[in-house]
């Protein structure tokens, strides 16, 4: 462990989904505002796309905070698994309180609309965001969020008040691509959202911004080490985590007092898997 030598309270680059060490540039600020507007508005959904290591999963979490702060709706966050579609209804149905068996998906859609329909039930305004989206392959699950996003709640007056779910799709830059084919679910979401990788300027205050976080002195890492971090990561978070780890760890070993160009070049060598460079995104 480098902790003791660098001065460090903890380690700052573990790839963990850390609200501490969120890092939130202008387009976070824009994209969490965006998806608040869709939540607090009760919107029918929104996808959050972007390249792999991006920081989508800390997006989402950060969301989640806020929602859960606010106490307006509930939250559940899934991971999904190719040809799962009744384990998301079970996982949904445990959710809202309903934990029942279910051979189909008629059947769960049925339960959830017989509560939201119910003025008495009270049903809570949900958000169902799926991580990983990209990796849905089974045509059932796209037809089971189609339907709930039919599915408002009734009031006293037996008239629909708002819609009982919103979606929130995030996933790799194919998810736009799988999502196509289903014209009439694509039109429910409001918002399409391509999360980009950081800049140059911006790769750097995010190593700034994470080591201060972890009680250590930013200048442990050169102006040139910086410079060769974004050039070997394309300014996506994960690789960034990864290169600075590893090169904190190389700069221990070696007792060097900052982290210079060199060691960064050696962690891209040594440590980390290779990169290729996002392509830009299709809309849907």
């Amino acid at each position: 462990m480098y902790n003791t030598y660098w001065n460090l309270r903890e380690q700052p680059f573990q790839n963990v989904t850390d609200p501490r060490f969120a890092y939130l540039s202008d387009q976070h600020h824009e994209v969490l505002a965006r998806f608040i507007y869709l939540i607090t508005g009760q919107k029918l959904g929104g996808v959050l796309t972007g390249p792999y290591g991006v920081g989508k999963s800390m997006v989402l979490e950060l969301l989640a905070q806020k929602i859960r702060s606010n106490g307006l709706s509930r939250y559940l966050c899934v991971g999904i698994l190719p040809g799962e579609s009744l384990g998301l209804a079970r996982q949904l149905l445990s959710f809202i309180g309903q934990p029942q068996p279910i051979s189909d998906m008629t059947t769960m859609i049925e339960i959830v609309r017989s509560i939201c329909h119910d003025p008495k039930a009270a049903f809570q305004h949900t958000v169902l965001a799926i991580d990983d989206a990209h990796l849905i392959k089974d045509h059932a699950i796209y037809d089971f969020l189609h339907m709930l996003t039919n599915i408002s709640v009734l009031g006293r007056d037996l008239t629909p008040h708002y819609s009982a779910f919103t979606l929130i799709l995030s996933g790799h830059m194919g998810l736009t691509a799988n999502l196509a084919p289903f014209e009439s679910l694509c039109q429910r979401f409001q918002l399409i959202w391509n999360l980009e990788p950081l800049t140059e300027n911006q790769t750097s205050e995010y190593i700034r911004h994470r080591i201060q976080k972890a009680g250590g002195d930013i200048r442990i890492i050169e102006e040139a080490a910086l410079q060769a971090i974004y050039q070997a990561s394309y300014g996506l978070p994960r690789m960034i985590n990864n290169l600075c780890d590893v090169a904190l760890m190389l700069g221990c070993a070696a007792r060097v007092s900052k982290v210079g160009k060199d060691l960064i070049q050696q962690a891209a060598h040594e440590g980390v898997a290779p990169v290729v460079k996002p392509a830009p995104q299709q809309g849907i």
